[in-house]
């Protein structure tokens, strides 16, 4: 993709949003690209870039979905984001996937893609990049956009990625259920912890206790009304349900409003090499943690197979 970069992560002198859609429409018309993807989390910053461009079609990306519906009904093209990746240059590229897949860019196109400094706020500064599309990157997997650690399979991720979001909506609809599911280094994730229910993966068959096996993935959907963690070994080994996790005190920061579910995934991933999977039973959303901090949100009712809208 990149053709050049512009990442004022480290300049002293941060751009306003309005300095950045400024130089945005201003690269783009000079480069000329055929669209310009704005990364935006209220829509305010892809309004000033379609505000300035004149002959180049501006396209919002968002997670938000009440930004969606808002642009939407503006008529600004918008495509909704399943997933909040790690971090900007990943959201960049899972930004041009999803156009991909929605047919709203071709392979071949030149993109120039802008994530303003208000969308991954622990983040200084923002981020340009100009590029060609390349083919394949539609088919960017959820795995791809992460860090994955102790052998954990890209596939196992995904399964659970998919569970957790069926989780999520049930969650939407009013339920009072959610769920942690720990990835990854097993044995010491279970260091300390108890058992609140009887494992109910005891005594079955191995091929039972894994994640790739469909009849599991339902079991896994209906215990998440039970309280405590489903834990899993990398390569999808359910190794016990219904487990409170011992965070050992373990010093994590987490964003407010988080519950106990988020600040136990914070603690065990930052004292482990495993990858939590969070469902809160509060909104829904899915969320993913590694090393102590969140590095990914999916809205359970935006399939990764895309949602898009606007004309």
């Amino acid at each position: 993709m990149d053709k050049c970069s512009f990442d004022n992560q480290k300049n002293e002198t941060l751009r306003s949003e309005k300095d950045l859609a400024q130089m945005v429409v201003r690269v783009a018309q000079t480069a000329p690209a055929d669209a310009i993807i704005c990364a935006t989390e209220t829509g305010a910053f892809a309004k000033q870039v379609y505000d300035l461009s004149r002959h180049i079609r501006v396209i919002a990306a968002t997670t938000n979905a009440e930004t969606f519906d808002a642009l939407t009904k503006k008529n600004l093209e918008t495509i909704q984001l399943p997933i909040r990746a790690i971090d900007r240059h990943n959201q960049v590229r899972h930004m041009l996937s999803v156009a991909l897949r929605s047919g709203r860019i071709s392979v071949g196109d030149l993109i120039l893609c802008a994530v303003g400094r208000n969308v991954y706020r622990k983040e200084i500064g923002d981020l340009v990049v100009l590029g060609d599309v390349e083919a394949g990157i539609e088919y960017l997997a959820v795995s791809d956009l992460l860090k994955l650690t102790d052998g954990i399979r890209p596939s196992v991720l995904e399964i659970a990625i998919t569970v957790a979001c069926k989780i999520g909506q049930i969650a939407r609809s009013g339920k009072n259920i959610g769920a942690i599911i720990m990835l990854g280094d097993s044995v010491e994730v279970l260091k300390g912890a108890k058992q609140l229910i009887p494992n109910p993966f005891q005594g079955h068959g191995d091929a039972d206790r894994r994640l790739t096996n469909s009849d599991t993935q339902n079991a896994l959907v209906e215990l998440s009304k039970l309280d405590g963690a489903f834990v899993l070994r990398g390569d999808g080994f359910i190794q016990t349900a219904g487990t409170f996790l011992a965070t050992f005190d373990v010093d994590v920061e987490i964003p407010p409003g988080f519950g106990a579910r988020h600040l136990a995934a914070a603690a065990v991933t930052k004292r482990t090499a495993a990858t939590a999977i969070v469902v809160s039973a509060t909104d829904g959303n899915v969320r993913a943690f590694s090393g102590g901090t969140m590095v990914l949100q999916l809205d359970p009712n935006v399939p990764c197979d895309l949602m898009v809208g606007g004309q």
